[in-house]
């Protein structure tokens, strides 16, 4: 049976709480009650009654983290619409502590990165530019911060040569980002049956096309866009579009050779990317040419319905005649 001042100490060497050194757990009920109250101020924009409820909840409830988080952003919400610099001062400061008290989450929405990004937020939105930078460099896991720096450095502190190494990195991520998310996109309606899929799928290629310095130069998105190509092929003869398909898939496999003649797996010819020229290859992890990659990725599933057996029977054909560009 520890002293109360041993206890603390023990609750501080492990950077726990002393409710949880103790093992002891708050009744929920009345204090989501009082989250609740807080969060329905910030939606109803009163933030003088927010801010009087944030104080008497931290006062009994000073280690609990959604208290500690719900009222850091009560009070950023009245600094960003009331421009109060106290108001962010104190944002701030309960955005440190909810960091220390982390442990208590459980909204994996909410990690150390999404509250940084928070305080940086506040901090450029009150002028202090350094601050706010600082925070988020510190904090640019996987990029995702580049392209507000490599703004700050261009538009806030007129450094072009800093804010080019940050945006071009920011848009190597955005292009990656848009690949996955349309192609993903293009793959669920198409498990569906929803003819959106080939629209969808269409939209990326021509974007991979306003992408090209030069339109009828090849670039490493030309891979991609064969693969697209051929399942837009797959897509339409599921849908009973043989002419169609049979198109797609000639187009496809045109695309693929010509790709395979000539490689290029750097951002050579690739616009907003310039700069990148240099940081080495493009690895696309979809095949060693773009023929494997079409026959890998459309051809090379356990399953195949009678659409995809139809298109690889055709794409068969294209590599076994002479298919020349017209």
């Amino acid at each position: 049976m520890p002293e109360i001042k041993l206890i603390m100490e023990i609750a501080d060497f492990f950077e726990i709480s002393v409710d949880t050194l103790l093992g002891y757990e708050q009744q929920n009920g009345k204090v989501e009650n009082r989250i609740q109250r807080i969060r329905q101020c910030i939606v109803e924009k009163n933030y003088e009654e927010g801010a009087s409820e944030v104080e008497k909840t931290l006062e009994k409830y000073p280690n609990n983290f959604n208290v500690t988080y719900a009222g850091a952003m009560l009070y950023r919400m009245k600094f960003l619409e009331e421009k109060c610099e106290e108001a962010m001062i104190k944002s701030n400061q309960l955005f440190e502590k909810a960091i220390s008290l982390l442990y208590q989450n459980t909204e994996k929405s909410i990690n150390e990165v999404t509250i940084l990004n928070h305080m940086a937020s506040n901090y450029l939105a009150v002028g202090d530019i350094e601050k706010g930078l600082e925070l988020l460099k510190q904090n640019n896991i996987c990029n995702i911060n580049s392209g507000q720096i490599g703004y700050i450095y261009a538009v806030e502190l007129k450094k072009p040569e800093e804010a080019e190494r940050y945006l071009l990195s920011s848009m190597s991520e955005i292009i990656n980002k848009m690949i996955y998310t349309v192609e993903g996109m293009a793959c669920a309606h198409a498990l569906k049956g929803d003819a959106a899929c080939i629209t969808e799928a269409l939209w990326l290629i021509h974007y991979f096309d306003s992408l090209k310095e030069d339109a009828d130069a090849v670039t490493f998105l030309d891979k991609l866009k064969a693969i697209l190509l051929a399942q837009c092929g797959v897509w339409e003869a599921s849908f009973g579009q043989e002419d169609k398909a049979n198109e797609y898939m000639k187009v496809a496999y045109l695309l693929a050779k010509q790709f395979d003649a000539s490689p290029i797996y750097t951002v050579q010819n690739v616009k907003l990317l310039k700069g990148l020229e240099k940081e080495g290859a493009f690895l696309d992890g979809v095949g060693k040419t773009a023929i494997d990659a079409v026959e890998k990725f459309v051809f090379g599933k356990t399953y195949q319905s009678k659409a995809v057996a139809q298109m690889k029977e055709r794409w068969e054909e294209l590599k076994g005649g002479s298919t020349e560009p017209e």
